[in-house]
């Protein structure tokens, strides 16, 4: 059995920052279609979303670190893959039974077709919005091994020229993400089931798309005290560089409000695979990397145990939050009906995030006892 390598202090700080940006997201994609908002409401909400854009890519990132720095002397795929679908599936299948039977009701077991369709919710993803996350992280774990020779194959021969290689991919990823229908348009045309469905209906849970932000992670596992050094020497610049490009897409958001004849709103320019975005999102990988560092040394102890025990029930937490967030949504606008939209989206934000927190301790609490009571009637 190899020895256990030393724990990365940041990781769960990153994760507890990934979740509360997932829960900002979605508590303003659901107030920023409520009727009478205001121009400085919609201003204000594309600020906090911008704020908030970092959470899928540094999820990825973070599961690219994590790999690599663990398993950097080989990969037993089966053991692997068992491990990963019990950690990752297995917490996934009950929520997603529950979210599909919401959408179905007792529709799903009247009929062959009913199951069938509960059976294409599980396995897609669509019994919720956010269970795309989890079909899109599998077939990176499920690839893990072959992605991790083609990266250490790459590592070996760029040498020292390795960081100018990973420059270079960043460029051509944004490049590409201005591009991606010529690859689409091919693979849907090659009519190859599951795969050409991948690149046509289901592309938002492609993990080809994201696959960048799984390699600079694994640049990062692989060479972590390099990368943290890096990190902290270009602190400054980095922030600022971040800074810098919250402020162009914030520009770019309200420039496409329309005024007339009627305010509307939209936020298509924070869509993921775009290159603005794409450059946005590498920048705020290496920001909140940074934040995280510097959160680990100087945060006060009790709100880095309360980040760090939101990073450890993170995935558990992303699993309830949407059901929370309807409750939350409701009990921020029973709290403060005649408030403005922000204070209300404030609120929904602290609720949602502390009920799915809470939930997922509960959880599990449940569990350890469960498996304690099991322990000792063995």
């Amino acid at each position: 059995m190899r020895p256990r390598k030393p724990v990365i202090e940041e990781i769960d700080y990153l994760r507890g920052f990934a979740f509360l940006a997932v829960v900002m997201q979605h508590v303003v994609g659901h107030y920023a279609f409520e009727p009478k908002l205001q121009l400085a409401d919609g201003v204000l909400l594309g600020i906090l979303l911008l704020l908030a854009k970092f959470a899928v890519p540094l999820f990825i990132f973070i599961t690219g670190l994590v790999l690599f720095y663990n398993y950097d002397s080989g990969v037993a795929y089966g053991p692997f893959l068992r491990k990963r679908s019990r950690d990752i599936l297995l917490p996934y299948l009950p929520w997603a039974i529950l979210y599909a039977f919401i959408v179905m009701g007792a529709a799903a077991f009247t009929s062959g077709e009913g199951l069938w369709k509960f059976s294409r919710l599980l396995f897609t993803g669509e019994a919720s919005y956010h269970l795309w996350y989890v079909v899109m992280t599998f077939q990176l774990y499920l690839f893990f091994p072959l992605l991790r020779k083609a990266v250490l194959w790459l590592d070996r021969r760029a040498g020292r020229a390795g960081a100018a290689l990973l420059v270079l991919g960043g460029v051509l990823y944004v490049w590409y993400s201005g591009h991606h229908s010529l690859v689409d348009e091919t693979m849907i045309g090659l009519q190859i089931p599951i795969l050409s469905d991948l690149f046509g209906d289901y592309r938002d849970r492609n993990a080809w798309y994201f696959l960048y932000y799984f390699v600079l992670g694994a640049a990062a596992g692989l060479y972590l005290p390099r990368w943290r050094e890096w990190i902290v020497r270009r602190h400054y610049a980095i922030i600022g560089a971040y800074a810098a490009v919250i402020l162009y897409l914030l520009y770019r958001i309200v420039s496409h409000f329309e005024l007339q004849p009627e305010l509307v709103m939209r936020y298509n320019d924070t869509f993921l695979v775009q290159p603005h975005m794409a450059v946005f999102l590498i920048v705020s990988v290496a920001a909140m990397h940074a934040l995280s560092i510097r959160f680990a040394q100087h945060a006060p102890a009790g709100l880095k145990r309360i980040i760090k025990q939101t990073g450890s029930c993170s995935y558990t937490a992303y699993l309830a939050h949407a059901l929370v967030l309807q409750a939350a949504v409701w009990a921020a606008d029973l709290t403060a009906p005649f408030t403005s939209v922000l204070l209300r989206t404030v609120l929904s934000f602290l609720f949602c995030a502390a009920g799915s927190v809470g939930l997922a301790l509960l959880l599990r609490r449940a569990a350890q006892a469960w498996r304690s009571g099991r322990a000792k009637s063995a």
